[in-house]
């Protein structure tokens, strides 16, 4: 799961609405219907949530990695 600290209550309302979404292109299209404010401030939260993803997808790799080398490990002693 991403947590983002720090947000105004605002941030953090345009966020939850951005999370009900189901697709990047509506996203995208719900952000062109905001206000030039709003818009620079949904195109931040969402580069910042796409880094939090994948750094948290390579992190579950890394992990995976890990798990597999020590099953491999112990599955030839």
């Amino acid at each position: 799961m991403i947590s983002i600290t720090g947000l105004t209550h605002k941030q953090k309302a345009l966020m939850d609405v951005m999370w009900t979404i189901d697709s990047l292109d509506r996203v995208q299209a719900f952000i062109k219907t905001l206000p030039k404010r709003d818009r620079q401030d949904c195109l931040s939260l969402l580069e910042i949530a796409i880094q939090e993803s994948t750094e948290q997808e390579q992190g579950l790799e890394e992990y995976t990695d890990a798990a597999t080398a020590a099953i491999n490990s112990a599955m030839l002693r």
